[in-house]
């Protein structure tokens, strides 16, 4: 690590020791030599990190004193507040895992402030522009269109600099923890796995024309696909592009049409959804078109077998246990805690 990053650093640190309590207004900082035998840094390094706290008037100093903490700290004190934001808010999954959110945050004494992108790049940009690391001691975020680039990066690792944590859930995005920063984790379905295992049900039960219809703009559809793909080719069945089917956020509400213009319900027996959302749209065209599909597989759950009239199971998801864990890691990391990244598996009952 470098000067300037270590400089930085123990300026981050220091300040979120002030925004914990550590501190309080007018009360002498330890001095240089402190500082640098409890972080092992140089005295340079120390001087450095405190020049930029006085700058940014979170400490003045008196000349053959020392260093002080000015009142301007009584802005970055806990806020008690949670930033949630999330693609949707009240429909789907949606509400099952903002209750896991608000059960935990709650009960720790936190408000949520929800904001949701509706999978917008451009709704995610207004968001968190608007976001100060004075109105929060943390996020919750569900990325938006995680396989694709983003420009919005710049905006988590600004607030990932400032000690304001993250914890992503369902999809996050790769290059964010590229950088290996201790307070960005994410949350989310082992959703390669969980299509690997749907994908081998399938072949078990005697299919070997399985279709796949993928979201191509999300980490969670390319996951799937991939979990899919293996699936086939280590049971040596062949992979045709002709039944695989990619639709995004804009061509979701296509599904039916698009079944309608290409091979795959008239080639496939079976096929597996990303989700039941799309199930839906899918069974609506192979009941309609009397097509050859005798099989259905899904995720998130929130269909039963008895509304589908073909062979169908969708892995529930599990959202409520998804909520609350992403939350108890946040308030972990808000409180200075180690915490790790974590994947859930899906459910099989």
């Amino acid at each position: 690590m470098d000067s300037q990053k270590k400089y930085i650093q123990l300026y981050h640190s220091i300040a979120d020791r002030i925004k914990k309590g550590d501190f309080s207004v007018g009360d002498k900082l330890p001095t240089e030599q402190d500082f640098a035998q409890e972080y092992g840094f140089s005295r340079q390094t120390v001087r450095q990190a405190l020049s930029k706290l006085e700058a940014d008037k979170i400490i003045y100093k008196i000349q053959g004193s020392g260093s002080f903490i000015s009142d301007s700290v009584l802005s970055i004190k806990r806020t008690m507040r949670i930033a949630v934001i999330t693609t949707y808010i009240s429909t789907y999954i949606f509400p099952s895992i903002l209750r896991g959110i608000e059960t935990v945050a709650t009960s720790a004494g936190y408000s949520i402030l929800l904001k949701a992108t509706n999978n917008s790049i451009a709704k995610e940009h207004s968001i968190l522009e608007n976001i100060s690391v004075h109105d929060v001691d943390g996020v919750i975020v569900e990325g938006t269109k995680t396989a694709l680039p983003n420009p919005n990066l710049s905006f988590y690792r600004s607030l990932a600099d400032s000690n304001v944590p993250l914890v992503f859930v369902n999809g996050y995005y790769p290059e964010l923890l590229e950088t290996k920063r201790r307070n960005i984790l994410y949350v989310v379905t082992d959703d390669y796995q969980g299509s690997y295992d749907l994908t081998s049900d399938l072949i078990r039960k005697g299919h070997t024309s399985i279709g796949g219809i993928f979201k191509s703009d999300d980490i969670q559809g390319i996951r799937r696909f991939s979990g899919y793909i293996d699936a086939l080719v280590n049971n040596d069945i062949p992979v045709d592009d002709n039944h695989i089917l990619w639709f995004n956020t804009e061509t979701k509400f296509g599904i039916r049409q698009q079944l309608s213009d290409s091979c795959l319900p008239k080639e496939c027996t079976a096929i597996v959804c990303y989700n039941d959302e799309i199930t839906l749209q899918a069974l609506e065209s192979i009941n309609y078109q009397n097509q050859t599909v005798t099989a259905l597989r899904s995720f998130d759950g929130t269909i039963s077998s008895q509304q589908c009239s073909l062979n169908f199971f969708s892995l529930p998801h599990p959202k409520e246990a998804l909520g609350l864990l992403a939350t108890k890691k946040l308030i972990h990391l808000i409180n200075g805690e180690d915490e790790k990244s974590a994947v859930l598996p899906w459910e099989d009952n």
